[in-house]
């Protein structure tokens, strides 16, 4: 689901809408006009007086909080997906809308999301998923930092690629925003050993098969419990990785020393909105933040007000984030990038 596009932009033709409505694709909207010209703050006006001139229309409120999902901020368009629902927006719509935020909100358990139906293999890996995340009282994963070599890309289609281990070997990690989630070649991965479901598990793999990583490390940094999918298309050696893990898992680049960090307290028991901010720049270091729109998939940054966003694999994000250290700022809706 592509919440977010440049041209020609479609969210509208995507947003909760009454029940009963034939919606057509329609014509850009002012604010999407304004999205496109990297106008984000008059996007957002406009949408705020969307709601305001018509508060019961549930098309306004679901645009609003896909805007404002866009921008990281999941708990106050939960609450206008919800609103839309009581003012009439079709329901499997705004289950759909939760899910796919969902996924940068680990901690929320996705049976519960209302007027959602998952399959049978779907909700024995939500059980699991969360029962991981539960994890041994005992065990304490992923509290220290850990920093492993990157391999920046240039290639306008990935950001780069690192290596995790699973349980029984290595793989190539390339986080691409095109995906969503962990996508792997094969259900019966030798090295990471991912856990199948619901009949599926005396089957050959299916593409889209629901699978879960019982434990990948980064370094001495170790993440359980992560969701992933079967993509055959993919060269066995190989996993690719979205933004949404980029996010949950807090990464930090540096495009100096060719690294990536998993900061301290990246554990599945702890929410990132409960994680101290990342460390901060050193006070010499000249520091930028580039606002962002997650586009659900992918990324868009918007580097200057009146000029297009620009995708954060495309070659011009490249150039403005080359030589940097980097991070996503959840909490201000940008990418903070330290030279």
């Amino acid at each position: 689901m592509l919440w977010l596009c440049v041209s020609p932009l479609a969210l509208a033709a995507q947003l909760p809408a009454a029940r009963h409505t034939r919606i057509d694709p329609p014509p850009p909207s002012r604010a999407e006009s304004l999205f496109a010209q990297g106008r984000l703050r008059a996007m957002e006006e406009t949408l705020y007086a969307d709601v305001a001139r018509a508060p019961r229309a549930p098309e306004a409120r679901g645009a609003l909080g896909r805007y404002l999902a866009s921008r990281g901020r999941f708990t106050i368009a939960e609450v206008l997906f919800a609103e839309a629902l009581r003012f009439g927006a079709d329901t499997a719509t705004v289950a759909q809308a939760l899910m796919t935020i969902a996924a940068y909100r680990p901690e929320i358990d996705r049976r519960r999301i209302p007027g959602l139906r998952l399959p049978a293999a779907e909700r024995e890996r939500e059980r699991a998923r969360l029962a991981s995340r539960a994890g041994d009282p005992d065990d304490v994963p992923a509290t220290v930092p850990a920093t492993v070599p990157f391999t920046f890309h240039t290639d306008g289609r990935t950001l780069g690629a690192f290596v995790i281990r699973g349980r029984a070997g290595e793989r190539r990690a390339v986080i691409d925003p095109r995906v969503e989630g962990i996508t792997i070649a094969r259900a019966d991965d030798a090295a990471l050993q991912p856990q199948r479901f619901a009949g599926q598990r005396e089957r050959p793999s299916t593409a889209g098969e629901p699978l879960l990583l019982p434990e990948v490390w980064i370094g001495e940094c170790r993440i359980g419990g992560l969701a992933a999918r079967v993509d055959p298309a993919l060269p066995a050696d190989e996993v690719r990785v979205g933004m949404d893990v980029v996010w949950t898992l807090e990464l930090q680049f540096d495009e100096q020393l060719s690294t990536v960090t998993v900061p301290a307290a990246v554990s599945a028991a702890v929410p990132a909105a409960a994680r101290a901010a990342p460390q901060a720049a050193p006070a010499s270091a000249a520091v930028e933040q580039i606002p962002f729109a997650l586009g659900f998939p992918g990324l868009w940054l918007v580097p200057q007000v009146g000029r297009p966003p620009v995708a954060i694999e495309s070659p011009a994000a490249r150039t403005l984030l080359r030589g940097a250290r980097w991070h996503l700022d959840p909490r201000q809706s940008t990418v903070v990038v330290a030279r």
